[in-house]
């Protein structure tokens, strides 16, 4: 069964969710957390592990960030520090439901807001899962994949510097000045060395939005790492089916053994 919410969060932004209900009660709930110019279905990936994670037994949330989908908010005015406070609201509100153990799936560009997010929630979220998780911006500053030579680097910066936005993608999202500022200072994967919880990194090997080699690298240096690649994936895991099936079990299989 799913229902349609809707929350608060800082700044007074109303927040639109997505409950997937197990068919028996539990104080478990996994939050899914979308990628950068999307929406709380990753393009219908999301969709697909919350009724396998229901099917196990899990309660799953999903949401819209500020600034897209069905949530309040202009994509110009996303931070990582806004899209971290929606993510600890979202919480609240779960905890709210009597929810109590959490595990974390950042997907993309959510894994910035996920990894600043989790030190400071560490007692409560379980398990952390990354899914080709952007969590070292220096490949979006000095451009390493496709597509960062395409959105971000000097050129985007100068242009949000210039006209207050860079747009980005095919769906041209606009992100503001200060997220493309931001993002030259700020290192996520550091935020994770704070923390002991489980932390799976699933990752494409031909990933052309965020290299793999980041979750290689950075699943060994967290204190309780693992790490999955999926041979031939791209970013989203759209393009395979085989891919998204891939990822959901190895996930589902991860929650199962920490939560």
């Amino acid at each position: 069964m799913e229902e349609k919410v809707y929350f608060d969060s800082t700044d007074g932004l109303k927040l639109c969710g997505v409950f997937t209900y197990p068919s028996i009660k539990t104080n478990k709930c996994i939050i899914l957390c979308h990628g950068i110019t999307v929406d709380k279905d990753e393009g219908g990936i999301f969709t697909g592990l919350a009724r396998k994670l229901a099917s196990a037994g899990f309660a799953v949330f999903r949401f819209d960030f500020r600034g897209h989908g069905e949530s309040e908010g202009n994509s110009v005015d996303i931070t990582i520090k806004g899209e971290t406070e929606d993510i600890e609201f979202a919480v609240k509100y779960l905890e709210s439901k009597a929810f109590s153990k959490f595990g974390l799936i950042a997907a993309s560009f959510a894994g910035g807001a996920a990894s600043f997010f989790i030190p400071k929630h560490k007692d409560v979220v379980k398990a952390l899962i990354l899914w080709n998780s952007l969590i070292d911006y220096d490949s979006h500053i000095n451009v390493t994949t496709p597509w960062g030579k395409e959105n971000w680097g000097k050129l985007a910066f100068d242009r949000a510097e210039k006209y207050g936005f860079s747009e980005i993608g095919r769906r041209k999202f606009k992100a503001g000045r200060n997220l493309m500022h931001k993002i030259q200072s700020l290192t996520p994967w550091q935020e994770l060395l704070k923390v002991e919880i489980p932390i799976l990194f699933i990752h494409g090997d031909k990933d052309t939005f965020v290299p793999y080699e980041d979750s290689v690298k950075y699943s060994k240096l967290v204190k309780n790492g693992s790490l999955v690649i999926i041979k031939g994936a791209e970013h989203g895991l759209h393009n395979r089916k085989e891919d998204a099936e891939l990822a959901d079990s190895a996930t589902i299989e991860f929650i199962q053994k920490f939560l």
